[in-house]
């Protein structure tokens, strides 16, 4: 069973999130690690995410080759920016806390530089209790 605390978490739970596909990084559950965010798009999701709940998904692209939109692997991480800092020449250095795993439904068309996904935690509820 979750306590209280849990499920009022998983109602906080957003449905849909910007997502940062980074080839060869994962994000897990309960860690911490930090970005070096450069890209005008990605620098503009981050702006975004700082005026709204300062979540973003970390997600694998399925190709490592520079593609503007390759495809996505199902499972990503959600993640809180818990660190910001912006640079001289304009990029921000960040840390990223991961909160729970997700499974991407769809892709979302919007007229943002960044991807948006459609997403569900369902089966992933477990990372947000409080046991190693």
């Amino acid at each position: 069973m979750y306590d209280i605390f849990v499920i009022m978490k998983i109602n906080d739970l957003p449905n849909t999130i910007s997502v940062f596909p980074l080839s060869n990084f994962i994000l897990f559950p309960k860690t911490t690690v930090p970005l070096n965010i450069f890209e005008p798009r990605y620098i503009d999701m981050i702006n975004d995410s700082m005026k709204s709940n300062k979540l973003i998904g970390m997600i694998q692209p399925k190709t490592s080759n520079n593609q503007i939109e390759p495809d996505l692997h199902n499972v990503g991480c959600l993640g809180k920016i818990t660190s910001f800092r912006e640079t001289e020449d304009g990029r921000f250095i960040i840390e990223l806390k991961g909160l729970i795993r997700f499974k991407k439904k769809k892709e979302i068309i919007t007229e943002n530089k960044y991807r948006i996904l459609e997403i569900d935690f369902e089966d992933f509820y477990q990372d947000l209790k409080n046991e190693k």
